[in-house]
């Protein structure tokens, strides 16, 4: 049974055994989201949370600290772990170097569970509405994406893939799409996409770009050919694509209690 406490008034439940700190993480980041933890109120003890879900104080450290450097949480010298304030405009900051890898790994196919939800829709969307001249630029912005991708972390390629995806969104001739995808494809930084031009020695990398110019020819064909099924499709396998790729360059690592 979970087991409550009397401040601030939240239910924790033990976290999952393979991924011990993002759980952690997600049920208190959840009691933020939904206000049972409020700007301002005090999280209970490290000691507390240790009983509370049955881990150990390092997973509980390791927890608070994420919640720190993703800037929701503040630790105030002798008083405590305090929710901060002004989260009305959170985005998780995953360019903080501390995050652990499993920490990093759920934030990342979190962020691709809300790419995918978002950006599915605008594929179908700009299907039916992108003009002539905006789908001749885009061919333009894929070419650009395809001449530099031998180089992940080549400034170009960044750029080219960022237009691609922006436009793909403009297509939808809804501004709002184009400030949603923007904010989403901002959530990874350059810099913390380093760790992901380092992929392991298991990827075939020559493969890789190969599918990964594949993938985005198709999104094209089916949008240019005004087919929103398959260009609703050709997203969603590539948020599949995405999603199995993190999978292998952040792996899933046991956490001690």
């Amino acid at each position: 049974m979970p087991t409550q406490i009397a401040e601030p008034g939240i239910t924790l439940k033990q976290p999952r055994k393979i991924t011990l700190v993002a759980s952690i993480v997600e049920q208190l980041v959840t009691h933020i989201q939904n206000g049972t933890l409020k700007s301002g109120d005090k999280l209970p003890s490290e000691r507390q949370l240790m009983q509370m879900l049955g881990v150990g104080r390092s997973s509980v450290r390791e927890a608070l600290q994420g919640l720190v450097m993703m800037g929701l949480v503040e630790v105030r010298p002798g008083q405590g772990s305090y929710v901060k304030s002004n989260l009305h405009s959170f985005m998780p900051d995953l360019s903080k170097p501390g995050l652990s890898d499993n920490l990093q790994r759920e934030m990342r196919l979190k962020l691709i569970e809300a790419r995918q939800m978002i950006e599915v829709e605008i594929a179908g969307q700009a299907a039916a509405r992108a003009l002539p001249a905006q789908i001749e630029q885009w061919r333009a912005t894929f070419a650009e994406y395809a001449r530099y991708i031998d180089d992940f972390g080549d400034p170009r390629y960044l750029a080219a893939h960022a237009d691609f995806h922006l436009s793909l969104a403009d297509m939808s001739q809804n501004p709002f799409n184009v400030m949603l995808v923007q904010a989403a494809l901002q959530a990874v930084p350059h810099t913390l996409r380093e760790r992901e031009f380092n992929f392991p020695k298991s990827i075939d990398l020559q493969r890789l770009r190969a599918s990964q110019i594949e993938i985005h020819h198709e999104i094209l064909q089916a949008v240019a050919a005004g087919d929103c099924a398959a260009a609703k499709a050709a997203v969603r396998a590539h948020m599949d694509f995405e999603r199995a790729l993190v999978m292998q360059v952040y792996p899933a690592r046991a956490e001690t209690t």
